[in-house]
């Protein structure tokens, strides 16, 4: 398939990852989201999602992603068997790491979007939940912009697959600071 043309940099966000579910295996379960944060729908046909070592694959259908919508990328598309979770592209050839690792999408050679999230260092490093970007305005490859989902889907594990997420932020500005004077 021809890659899409004319997506810039932020024009799609991936806004929730599913690394780690615990109602299905990760091999059936494993889901992320993506925000399109245009004015004007986009097909991902012809994107290439990928990590930084081997995992990768590229959109091979057309998959029409409303502005201001999300779409949903999984490793199985049968809700039945994945956990509850609507698909709406189902891949092959990429694994998400349970504690640490990257999903980056390009548009031919543009680098589109990256998180490169990590072992709850900075990171939510949920089991059974998804990890969800507070807001989509803020960096989402800065840790501290995503939290946990608190939402139950499907068979019974939290996020909000195809969906506005639901998560508390949680950050510098809900410290408590003590001042002494």
């Amino acid at each position: 398939p021809a890659a899409a043309v004319g997506l810039n940099p932020g024009d799609l966000v991936i806004n929730e990852i599913m690394q780690n579910p615990s109602i299905v295996a990760d091999s059936v379960g494993e889901w992320f989201e993506i925000y399109n944060n245009t004015a004007g729908s986009v097909d991902l046909v012809g994107l290439t999602v990928s990590d930084n070592d081997v995992d990768s694959f590229t959109v091979e259908t057309s998959v029409i992603v409303a502005p201001g919508g999300f779409a949903v990328l999984g490793n199985n598309a049968e809700s039945g068997i994945n956990g509850g979770v609507n698909v709406d592209y189902e891949y092959s050839g990429m694994f998400l790491g349970n504690s640490a690792d990257e999903v980056v999408i390009f548009d031919g050679g543009v680098e589109i979007d990256r998180v490169e999230y990590d072992n709850g260092v900075t990171f939510p490093d949920p089991n059974g939940a998804s990890m969800a970007l507070d807001d989509i305005a803020n960096d989402n490859n800065v840790g501290a912009n995503w939290c946990t989902a608190t939402t139950e889907f499907g068979f019974g594990d939290l996020g909000t697959p195809g969906a506005a997420n639901d998560c508390i932020p949680v950050g510098p500005a809900d410290l408590v600071i003590n001042e002494f004077v």
